[in-house]
């Protein structure tokens, strides 16, 4: 085995007041099947980058690559709104090996956005330290995979039109000022001349 070494950068944390997983069907996202979960006190979202170095005595700078980040959710160990934070993770383990998950953090004037558009679920165990800190606990771990091919999201707002999430990219900042959905899952959608029984 090659004795590559993984460096990581310090972890990076977003307080979110809405979490959104979109689960994939056919290799596509199934955005009717997506599930916002909504929060008076923020969930901590935790980013850390990571980089894999060359084995010993490669010419420096040479076959370093960007690896899938980590992300993950913790709380504080007396998080109040712990049955919502237990959905957020039970939805992540039950959707299995590839999701995206939205995340909107509030602000003085909106929200900021984030997306990652495939989350691959990893298990705790391999990462018990992640991001410790003192009073909380992670309940949720994943990696930030590439997108493998051009993705057009859609926003919050349709009006707003669509994100275009170039292949590569593991995850996308947006500075959006439209609120994340409602809690649950999305409108049923309608064929046009539909009409809803009351």
């Amino acid at each position: 085995m090659v004795n590559d070494d993984i460096s990581e950068s310090p972890p990076s944390y977003m307080p979110c007041s809405a979490v959104r997983i979109t689960p994939y069907a056919d290799d596509e996202p199934d955005h009717d099947q997506a599930v916002t979960y909504r929060f008076e006190k923020p969930i901590t979202f935790v980013h850390v980058y990571r980089t894999r170095h060359p084995y010993l005595g490669a010419t420096l700078g040479r076959g370093e690559q960007p690896m899938p980040a980590l992300a993950g959710f913790t709380i504080p160990n007396d998080f109040e709104e712990t049955d919502t934070a237990g959905a957020v993770a039970q939805r992540l383990w039950q959707r299995g090996a590839l999701v995206a998950v939205d995340l909107w953090s509030r602000g003085v004037s909106g929200y900021l956005y984030a997306l990652l558009p495939f989350w691959k679920l990893v298990d705790l165990g391999e990462h018990p330290d992640f991001a410790a800190r003192p009073g909380h606990h992670t309940i949720a771990l994943g990696e930030c995979q590439t997108v493998p091919r051009p993705v057009r999201w859609p926003r919050s707002d349709p009006t707003l039109g669509a994100y275009d999430i170039e292949r590569g990219v593991q995850m996308l900042l947006s500075t959006d000022i439209d609120p994340p959905p409602p809690a649950g899952f999305p409108a049923p959608t309608q064929a046009p001349g539909q009409q809803t029984a009351s």
